[in-house]
């Protein structure tokens, strides 16, 4: 204030010998003398509070960055990975499908399945050239699809467009060899059961000579590809599918047959790998070590924040800082129970200095990963174990509570199955199909197929079941919905049984329409209709006895987040198997690396002490900025007061200045004049 004072008497003497002096400047120096000591004090607390405020962001952004980038250790999948290496990937490769089991398999692959193609033995000089006129009948997967051939689709390309719009299973194309055109059909899927098989009814009254549309036969094309199935042997075992991806051959496992190579046997390995899981554990390590390098910089008292370093020891003293760093230290301390041969961090060679970092020793982890990688990862992630086998774990969430309930399964989860009625006539009586009883509807899963017609012929009762099964299945409504049906023969009963692959009350099978289904001959009733079963039942405390009731889907269940307290909470799992009543126990635990990010996440939350922290922080700095909007108002009305006042004075001064020259003249005007 008083340098204020001493600016003010010095303008003031300096615009004395003038006729005006700096207003403006005058009034802003004294109300800034007026409000100085305010803004001094405030400037302090809003330093004070960015440094706080930088101190908790970076808290706040070392929670999430640890959380982030420890999210493979949150899975026991890490610790579970096997490779599967073939000797000979130009023959066979194989790629994981679910959980694996170490062995090794001798494979040969004998032969690979193949799409059947048929080509026309003429060569036509032009792709418009006339073939002919009737009815294409073309039967694939057990399936007859009749085309009407006219004059306005008779040519080579107007075949080839009729056969492709009608998506049966066949894709046809026009091959240009050199010496002339030939109209060519492939089956879309492979294998033997997919064979395509041609015949016709020509306009020409002749169905089998190589004129007119007959040429177009079986007996008059050329099968430049037969139709065969993919045979393998695996460790002595020979075995048969329709297509050179084989799925259900060893447990986990996604066979890609590539190359025929009969005599030859190949070595299939699945094999442990670790290495996914022993770097996730170092990094755990250094993201922990890096944590505590921030509690050591924000609570530091050999520094004091400064505008390079806003902070380094921001928060010195703090209490809640305190209090994170405690809880931290306590979760990589305590044992974790239930989880096998390990119980503590120490168990994998991973030890707490003096400073609260951690030391990892890559050796005593590496002889852990390999006894028992399970029991590894759950010392990291969030698990199940269930006295039952068939229960397995899904997943999670944040509030799910550890601990242990009884299982209690009042339903299985089942498919939607239909049985016919018992034919009476044996397992060895063949069935024929004709032209009056070969046609059906059904709807799978909520899609409905088109009418399929079976082709004709003399079957046992377990290739019909296989005719029957690969014509839905092959249906293009149906495989376009990922849709499909098992169909086979119950000897012991002398029933067709048919089912929807799917578990649940969304497996859906219904029996619409066809001659198979009006003349009895599967023993099988028009308009039938079954829907599967969710697995149901319920989840109880043995403390409390309070219970969640259960209707899953499909096999999975997953507990309301409204549970009562003390029930399992966000708990995701599958029941498999067809027993009810109880099904034992199952334990749920968090794994350490699990218990930091679900806690932290608590503390980033709007009401977690970190998240409040920074919430009361942001409305203390809302409140600095409304006492600053506060005190520039008062600065203002200050300055305009002070002009005013000084611009009076300006003017009065201005007046005796104007007096004082007046004065001045009227006495000069007095004096006496010197004689000339």
């Amino acid at each position: 204030m008083a340098s204020g004072t001493s600016d003010i008497g010095l303008a003031l003497l300096n615009s004395m010998g003038a006729s005006q002096f700096d207003v403006k400047t005058m009034a802003q120096v004294l109300a800034n003398a007026d409000v100085a000591a305010q803004r001094t004090n405030l400037e302090t607390k809003q330093q004070k509070l960015n440094y706080k405020l930088s101190g908790y962001d970076l808290l706040n952004q070392a929670l999430n960055g640890f959380n982030s980038q420890v999210q493979s250790l949150l899975s026991l999948d890490t610790f579970n990975k096997k490779t599967i290496s073939s000797s000979d990937e130009s023959v066979i490769s194989a790629e994981a499908t679910g959980k694996l089991v170490p062995g090794t398999y001798q494979v040969e692959v004998q032969q690979l399945a193949t799409h059947h193609t048929l080509a026309t033995n003429t060569d036509f000089s032009s792709t418009a050239d006339v073939v002919g006129e009737g009815t294409l009948s073309i039967t694939v997967a057990g399936v007859q699809h009749d085309i009407t051939i006219d004059s306005s689709n008779n040519t080579l390309e107007g075949i080839r467009s009729a056969v492709n719009s009608a998506n049966i299973g066949v894709s046809a194309t026009i091959v240009n060899t050199g010496s002339g055109y030939k109209l060519m059909f492939t089956a879309s899927n492979s294998g033997a059961a997919n064979a395509i098989n041609i015949s016709v009814t020509d306009s020409d009254g002749n169905n089998t000579d190589a004129v007119g549309l007959s040429q177009l036969i079986n007996a008059n094309m050329l099968e430049t590809v037969a139709a065969q199935d993919a045979q393998i042997n695996v460790n002595g075992l020979t075995i048969t599918r329709s297509t050179n991806v084989v799925e259900d051959v060893i447990d986990g496992v996604r066979l890609n047959l590539k190359s025929a190579a009969p005599g030859q046997v190949k070595t299939l390995t699945v094999a442990s790998d670790t290495s996914g899981a022993k770097q996730a554990v170092q990094d755990f390590v250094d993201l922990y070590n890096s944590l505590q390098d921030v509690f050591k910089i924000l609570s530091s008292y050999d520094n004091t924040p400064s505008e390079e370093d806003p902070t380094s020891g921001a928060l010195k003293g703090d209490s809640t800082l305190r209090m994170l760093k405690d809880q931290v230290r306590n979760m990589i301390a305590q044992p974790i129970s239930g989880s096998g041969p390990f119980s503590s961090l120490a168990d994998l060679g991973i030890l707490t200095n003096r400073d609260g970092t951690l030391e990892f020793d890559a050796a005593k982890l590496d002889q852990a990963l390999s006894a028992n990688p399970e029991a590894v990862g759950k010392l990291f992630a969030a698990s199940l174990d269930a006295t039952d086998p068939l229960v397995q774990y899904v997943g999670s969430n944040d509030k799910t509570p550890e601990g242990t309930w009884d299982l209690f399964v009042s339903q299985a989860a089942q498919q939607a199955t239909l049985t016919g009625a018992n034919l009476g006539t044996g397992a060895g009586a063949n069935i024929t199909l004709d032209g009056t009883n070969n046609t059906l509807q059904v709807t799978v899963d909520g899609t409905q197929t088109a009418v399929l017609n079976l082709a004709a012929g003399t079957y046992s009762k377990d290739q019909l079941a296989s005719l029957i099964q690969n014509a839905i299945n092959n249906d293009a409504n149906v495989a376009a919905k990922g849709s499909k049906v098992q169909v086979r023969y119950d000897g012991t009963n002398d029933a067709f049984v048919i089912l929807s692959e799917k578990y649940g009350s969304a497996s859906k099978i219904s029996l619409d329409a066809g001659t198979l289904l009006d003349s009895g001959v599967v023993g099988w009733t028009s308009g039938s209709s079954a829907t599967g079963q969710d697995v149901g039942g319920q989840i109880t405390d043995p403390v409390t006895g309070n219970s969640y009731t259960f209707t899953g889907q499909g096999k999975t269940v997953k507990v309301s987040d409204y549970a009562l307290d003390g029930l399992p909470k966000g708990l995701e799992l599958t029941i498999d198997g067809s027993a009810t009543g109880s099904r034992g126990t199952i334990t749920f635990q968090r794994g350490i690396a699990d218990q930091m990010v679900t806690q932290f996440k608590q503390w980033m939350s709007s009401d977690g002490v970190v998240g409040q922290k920074l919430d009361n922080l942001h409305k203390k700095e809302q409140e600095y900025a409304e006492q600053q909007e506060k005190i520039d108002a008062r600065y203002e009305r200050l300055e305009l007061k002070y002009r005013i006042q000084f611009g009076q004075l300006q003017s009065v001064l201005s007046s005796m200045k104007q007096t004082q020259a007046s004065l001045a003249a009227q006495l000069a005007a007095l004096q006496p004049k010197n004689d000339q």
